[in-house]
C-alpha cells in the first residue's frame, strides 16, 4: 500500500476495487450468457433444418409405403362418406354408403344416401346411375387403360401413380381421425394436372389412406372419408355387376 494512505482511504479504495471486480463479472456474465443463447439458437435452428430435410425426405418415403400397401391388396371394403363443392356453381352434394374395390378394374360406390345412387366398374365399363338427380338414365364409359389411366375407377392408385413424379410433398400435420393417427400429406401438382391440390391421410400405423381430397382446376372440390376400412376381405365379382334398370336410357360417355 502506497505511504499516505488513512484507513479511511483504504476503505475507500477497497470499495472501489471491488465495485469493478464486480462490475467485470457482471460484464464477463452477460458476455458468456449472450454467446451461450447464440450458441444455442444456432444449434436449435439447425435441429430445426435438419428435422425439416428429414420430415421432407420422410414424406416420400411414408407415400412409397402407403402406396406399396395399397397395390398389395387383393380387395377393400370401407364405409364412404363424401362431399363435392361445386364453387362455380355455388353447390355442394353429400352422399355415404359402402365403399368397395377388387384390383385397379373393379371399383363400387354404393349409396345408401341417396338411396340407390351407383357407381360402379366391372373390369370392362363404368357405370354412372343416379335416379336421385337423373331419374330414368344411366351412363355407361367403357374402361381403356391406355387411354384414361387407372385413375378412371381408382382414384387412389391415380393419385399414388402421380405423386411420385408429378407432385411436390409436404407432411402438413398429424390429425385423428375415428381415433386412428393420421399423417395429412399435402400434394402440390409441379406442371400440368386436372388437380390444384390433393391432400391424403395415411395411417400412420397401417399406411392405409383414411380420407382424401381433391381440388380440380375448376375449383370443384371432393372429399372423401374412409371409415371401417376391411382389407383383403374377400369380395365377390358379382358385386361389381350392374344391369341397368328397365326402360334406363343408356348413354354412352
Amino acid at each position: 500500500m502506497a505511504q499516505g494512505y488513512s484507513s479511511s482511504d483504504r476503505r475507500i479504495e477497497t470499495t472501489r476495487r471491488t465495485r469493478e471486480l464486480r462490475g467485470d463479472l457482471m460484464w464477463s456474465t452477460r458476455k458468456y450468457l449472450v454467446r451461450t443463447l447464440l450458441t444455442v439458437g444456432g444449434l436449435l435452428a439447425a435441429a430445426g433444418s435438419v428435422v425439416a430435410q428429414e420430415t421432407s425426405g420422410d414424406v416420400r418415403a411414408m407415400l412409397a409405403r402407403a402406396e406399396e400397401v395399397y397395390d398389395n391388396l387383393s380387395s377393400l371394403e370401407a364405409e364412404f362418406e363424401q362431399t363435392i363443392e361445386v364453387t362455380l356453381l355455388g353447390r355442394s352434394r353429400t352422399g355415404s354408403g359402402t365403399w368397395y374395390q377388387k384390383g385397379r378394374g373393379r371399383f363400387k360406390m354404393e349409396f345408401r344416401d341417396p338411396p340407390e345412387d351407383l357407381i360402379v366398374a366391372d373390369g370392362s365399363y363404368l357405370w354412372l346411375y343416379y335416379p336421385s338427380t337423373h331419374p330414368g338414365q344411366v351412363i355407361r364409359t367403357e374402361i381403356d387403360a391406355d387411354v384414361t389411366g387407372a385413375g378412371m375407377v381408382d382414384l387412389q392408385g391415380r393419385i399414388f401413380d402421380e405423386a411420385a413424379n408429378g407432385y411436390d410433398a409436404e407432411l402438413e400435420d398429424r390429425e385423428t381421425i375415428d381415433d386412428h393417427e393420421t399423417l395429412r400429406i399435402r400434394l402440390t401438382p409441379t406442371g400440368e394436372s386436372p388437380y390444384r391440390r390433393v391432400r391424403v391421410w395415411v395411417d400412420s400405423e397401417s399406411f392405409l389412406v383414411r380420407r382424401f381430397e381433391i381440388l380440380e382446376a375448376n375449383e370443384t372440390l371432393r372429399v372423401v372419408v374412409l371409415r371401417h376400412l376391411k382389407p383383403n376381405r374377400p369380395i365377390s365379382d358379382d358385386t361389381f355387376r350392374f344391369t341397368p334398370p328397365a326402360g334406363a336410357d343408356v348413354f354412352e360417355g
